[in-house]
């Protein structure tokens, strides 16, 4: 599948260099960028060439009419490019929280299906061993009800010293990191978030400028999910997934998910808490993991001519309870979730 790669900052390049070499399925006939100096950077790392190096969406598309394109850009340039690639009859990836608005990604959803084409977004925490072995013990209800959960996630994020673009972020934990859970906590329930109350603040030593710290009561239906997340917490660190612990009617299951380092997989850890008794589970082995199993998954679903599971439309569910925690936090009410799907 041939690709344009639309977004060449920091993590842009991350993606071309650590990604999309391990996609065999997809080629990168171009990429574009509207700041010179990424594109510069991407010419000094050996990522693009200048023959294929765009500096707006619209030349490269004209240039190489390709299949698709992954839209790897910051979040003001996500609508800008996904809408330019639709309306010129290709499929898009983009990279999460894939609109600034809701109302902005229904109309993306409502472009692709228009146009035929697929939309999706990369939701890399899915495609670990441990979300998707908790997925299975939900669904056929092997240990019976489940009746509570409770999320922890805890790092330190400017621990050196150093400040990054991510300290200057808005909602550094609300937009950029809680919005893995949310997600995480739809896929492996197979249902929607319906309501959110939330608090984030901000201690005034922090590196932020946004609120890095909050705590949330998660409603999806009848099951409540309290959940507590942190950027500059000196505990001891959970993985990127958090720690997640479920209460069944006839055990708890704690897991977690995504450690450091290409290998993250690792790190993944389902443990069965039933009657004093633990037992840690044999977790399949996921061929693609984490941005991999994103981009393959995109393309596998071209190519089955089906909607993948990361589609657009599914993840409007993700995107609008992400936008209600940032609702809740700020009025203090508790936010309803309208179904989207």
């Amino acid at each position: 599948m041939r690709v344009v790669q639309v977004g060449l900052g920091g993590f842009g390049r991350n993606w071309a260099r650590e990604v999309v070499p391990r996609v065999p399925e997809v080629e990168v006939v171009a990429t574009a960028d509207v700041f010179e100096g990424s594109r510069a950077a991407a010419l000094a790392e050996g990522l693009t060439t200048e023959d294929r190096c765009f500096a707006t969406t619209e030349e490269a598309l004209a240039a190489t009419r390709p299949d698709a394109v992954l839209v790897t850009a910051s979040l003001v340039g996500h609508v800008p490019a996904a809408r330019a690639a639709l309306e010129a009859g290709c499929h898009v990836l983009v990279e999460k929280p894939f609109a600034p608005s809701v109302a902005e990604a229904e109309g993306l959803v409502a472009l692709a299906e228009r146009q035929g084409r697929v939309l999706a977004v990369s939701q890399n925490y899915r495609f670990f061993p441990a979300p998707q072995t908790v997925r299975e013990i939900v669904a056929d209800g092997r240990y019976g009800p489940l009746h509570g959960i409770a999320i922890d996630f805890r790092q330190f994020s400017g621990a050196d010293g150093v400040a990054t673009p991510h300290h200057a972020l808005d909602e550094p934990l609300l937009v950029d990191m809680s919005i893995h859970h949310l997600d995480l906590l739809r896929s492996v329930l197979g249902r929607d978030i319906t309501a959110i109350s939330c608090r984030t603040w901000d201690p005034g030593w922090s590196m932020f400028s946004g609120p890095s710290e909050g705590v949330a009561l998660i409603e999806s239906g009848d099951l409540v999910t309290s959940y507590r997340g942190s950027w500059v917490s000196s505990g001891e660190r959970t993985t990127w997934a958090g720690e997640w612990r479920m209460d069944f009617a006839q055990a708890e299951v704690w897991w977690t998910s995504r450690g450091d380092g290409p290998e993250g997989w690792r790190s993944d850890e389902v443990r069965v808490r039933r009657l004093g008794e633990v037992e840690t589970l044999t977790l399949p082995r996921v061929e693609r993991t984490d941005r991999t199993g994103s981009l393959t998954e995109f393309a596998t679903a071209i190519a089955e001519g089906r909607q993948p599971h990361i589609s657009g439309r599914d993840n409007l569910g993700t995107l609008a309870a992400t936008y209600a925690a940032v609702e809740a936090a700020r009025t203090g009410e508790t936010v309803r979730v309208a179904a989207r799907s």
